[in-house]
């Protein structure tokens, strides 16, 4: 199971030929305040500012909805990513939910959301949870996702995904593919394998 973030780093490795193993995630501490994606939409209306655009484009995600997905990202991010080819939004999950967690508001142009993904595995009913913050800054037409970082290996920094920059992006995959490779090695167990070609992104 992967989450809206892992779903993101798979398209950025697998554009370099690498592979994300799965895992990486783990489970994660309960965020406070949590809104889930399970409300009624009396109780979603009453989301404001930061809150409902993260809402907003969770939703998006967990739908696989691009285009919603797309209009909640900064103006930067959504021309970057798209130049890049890298999606908006994963596959729809029927089987994904997500949290709000606590906003932060430092001033009037910047805003740090918290949430949490969760998906359950059909088969044997087991969940995965993955918590992030998203980053955001005020634009013209509101709030806007410009960023999102999640604590993906332990014992180390979150990594930082700066959709405004995706060739940052590509080297932060590429330090973590290589990080994983050297913690498989010293665990004793085979690294994950580099594809040798690139598959085709949408």
């Amino acid at each position: 199971m992967r989450g809206y973030l892992d779903q993101t780093l798979v398209v950025v490795l697998l554009g370099l030929g690498l592979t994300l193993p799965m895992g990486c995630g783990g489970p994660a501490s309960s965020p406070q305040n949590t809104e889930s994606s399970n409300q009624s939409p009396n109780e979603e209306a009453k989301l404001t500012g930061p809150a409902a655009t993260v809402h907003a484009f969770l939703e998006g995600a967990r739908r696989g909805d691009n285009e919603v997905c797309a209009s909640m990202l900064t103006n930067l991010a959504r021309t970057k990513m798209a130049e890049a080819q890298l999606p908006f939004a994963p596959p729809a999950s029927d089987t994904a939910r997500f949290e709000l967690g606590e906003v932060q508001i430092p001033n009037d142009q910047l805003a740090r959301v918290a949430c949490r993904w969760i998906e359950t595995d059909p088969t044997t009913k087991q969940t995965q949870a993955q918590d992030a913050t998203y980053l955001l800054r005020n634009e013209a037409e509101g709030w806007r996702i410009a960023g999102v970082a999640r604590v993906v290996l332990e014992n180390e920094p979150p990594l930082l995904l700066n959709y405004e920059d995706p060739e940052d992006m590509v080297r932060q995959a590429e330090m973590l593919q290589a990080e994983i490779a050297r913690r498989a090695q010293a665990a004793g167990s085979p690294a994950p394998a580099q594809s040798p070609e690139a598959p085709s992104q949408r």
